[in-house]
Parts: structure tokens; sequence; C-alpha cells
């Protein structure tokens, strides 16, 4: 693959990454404006969820998160870490893993670039960068009135994270499919 679909993959991977740490920012560190009122605007308010009928999930407010909260995600970033940090781990796991099944079919090997480590690392500070302007300035990235009728696609609700997940996973399969096919 290259061209078009790699400054694709960077894109969406930097964009996704932003996401999740001006969310993190937002709720663990306390960054940026405090949010206005639902309501106040009439900007597509009516297409979001609210919460306000959601149930608490516990008895009181928790003093500190649970183990098994914290495991998991652990894990999951030493695990990523080691993959992308420690030369041969991909082989290695790949490797193990063929050996445990009987069906062979995971004869992988993961062979690291100084081009692919660069897009890791130019994908990582657009990310740091985008999720740093979305927490200090805000309405810098806000979609113009034009995008507001796509926020009818994407309401909040788990189907709607569900079906756009599955849109897009079939888009990107369909955009690789030549390479797949001819590699």
């Amino acid at each position: 693959m290259g061209g078009p679909l790699t400054v694709l993959y960077v894109l969406a991977s930097a964009v996704t990454a932003a996401a999740v740490l001006r969310g993190a920012a937002r709720v663990f560190l306390g960054l940026g404006p405090a949010p206005e009122e639902a309501g106040g605007k009439g900007d597509g308010d009516a297409y979001e969820t609210t919460g306000s009928g959601e149930e608490p999930e516990t008895e009181g407010r928790l003093g500190r998160v649970p183990d098994t909260m914290t495991a998991v995600p652990a894990l999951l970033l030493a695990g990523a870490f080691a993959a992308g940090a420690v030369p041969g781990f991909g082989d290695a796991v790949a490797h193990a893993m063929s050996e445990a099944t009987t069906a062979g079919l995971l004869h992988t090997s993961v062979r690291w670039t100084p081009l692919g480590g660069g897009l890791g690392v130019l994908s990582s500070v657009l990310a740091v960068a985008l999720a740093a302007v979305a927490v200090a300035r805000p309405g810098l990235l806000v979609a113009p009135n034009r995008a507001l009728p796509l926020r009818r696609l994407q309401s909040g609700h788990i189907g709607d994270y569900v079906a756009w997940l599955l849109v897009g996973a079939t888009v990107l399969g369909v955009l690789a499919l030549p390479a797949v096919v001819s590699g």
C-alpha cells in the first residue's frame, strides 16, 4: 500500500488518537473550558444524547479505579509498546500463534522500516497537536454549519458507532483490496 492510502491511514489514526487524548485531557485532567448547557444554540442539540435518563452504575462515588478496570488497559498498552519498540516481538508472537494453531494460518512476519516508524511518529505528533488545539481553542475545530446534517448520522447512540465502524472498515478494506491481491 502506498500513496493516498498511507495518507488516509496516518490522518485517520491521528484524528482518532486526538479524540482520545482530548477526551482524556478533559475528563481526567479537567483541561479546557467548561461545557455549555445543552439547548442554548439550537445547532444540532436535538440529535445529541444528554444522558438525562441514565442510571448510576455504582451506589456512590468510588475512591479509586478498580484493578479490573486498570489491568486490561495496562496489558494492552504494554503489548502495544512491546510490538512497536522491541525488535522481533511481532515475529515471536506470530511464530507462537502459528505453533499454537493446527491450521497454521498465522505465518506472517512484521518488518519495521524507517519510513513506517516515521509515519507512526508523524501520526502521534499530529494527534497531540490536534488534541492540544481541541482542548485549548475548541472553537477552531468546530464543524461549519453546512456539516451539521452529518450530526444526524452520528447521534452518539451505540448503534451509530457500530454502524460507522463497520462502514469505515468496509471502505478501508475495499480500498486496500487491490494492494492485498497484487502483493
